[in-house]
């Protein structure tokens, strides 16, 4: 979709976008990519390593993706949490807000975010918001007039919490893990106040001179835990 920000930015044929502007002229910002998706720094990076998944499908929620598409997002995302835990050291936690409602939200393409953090979001959403393990992304809500929150937390455990279909009240993810990791600022959620582009432009550096992890053999698709 030309006019999204996200789409851009997973584009390599596009040389000025958005995110771009927060980087370094002539750095590159997709970290990693595969058919079905790509990782670039976020926009309000509170931490060096955090990254957006996104798949080259423009879709509200990963839930709207088909099978293969799901399972290439989740691929890529196994691989670069190997990579983010082999740089930084530290637990990998993985979180997306499926909220299917375009006016509700201000990207409108969805997403993961996956950043090194110790904040225990599991247990903050279980207090919350009924949630139940699943074994993959395949088994998220998958109807477009349904939305979800999946956070795969530190030991690997994906969690899937349905909330309304509704922007109000708005969960802030972002918010919350601020205000659980000690190592972040409660007021440095909000990306559009708090961009952070030399935790960006670090992020870019640290993950693009370190090789990669190897893939996984498609057996791995078959959706046990991981």
């Amino acid at each position: 979709m030309p006019d999204c920000d996200l789409c851009q930015a997973i584009n390599p044929d596009v040389g000025d976008c958005t995110l771009q502007r927060h980087l370094h002229a002539g750095q590159q910002r997709i970290v990693a990519a595969s058919e079905y998706a790509a990782a670039v720094p976020t926009i309000g990076a509170f931490v060096p390593g955090y990254l957006l998944v996104v798949p080259t499908t423009h879709v509200l929620s990963l839930g709207q993706l088909n099978d293969d598409e799901l399972a290439g997002v989740e691929d890529l995302a196994h691989d670069l949490a190997n990579q983010l835990h082999q740089v930084y050291r530290r637990p990998i936690l993985t979180f997306e807000y499926g909220l299917n409602l375009p006016a509700g939200r201000r990207i409108c393409h969805g997403h993961l975010h996956m950043l090194p953090s110790t904040a225990d979001l599991s247990e903050w959403l279980a207090a919350r918001a009924p949630g139940y393990e699943i074994a993959s992304y395949a088994q998220v809500p998958r109807s477009p007039d349904t939305s979800y929150i999946t956070v795969r937390d530190q030991t690997g455990t994906l969690t899937c919490y349905p909330v309304p279909n509704d922007a109000f009240p708005r969960i802030r993810l972002r918010e919350v893990v601020a205000r659980l990791d000690p190592q972040i600022e409660d007021a440095a959620w909000d990306w559009q106040t708090h961009p952070f582009p030399e935790q960006m432009r670090a992020t870019v550096d640290d993950l693009t001179t370190v090789a990669p992890t190897a893939r996984r053999v498609p057996a791995s698709r078959t959706g046990a835990p991981r």
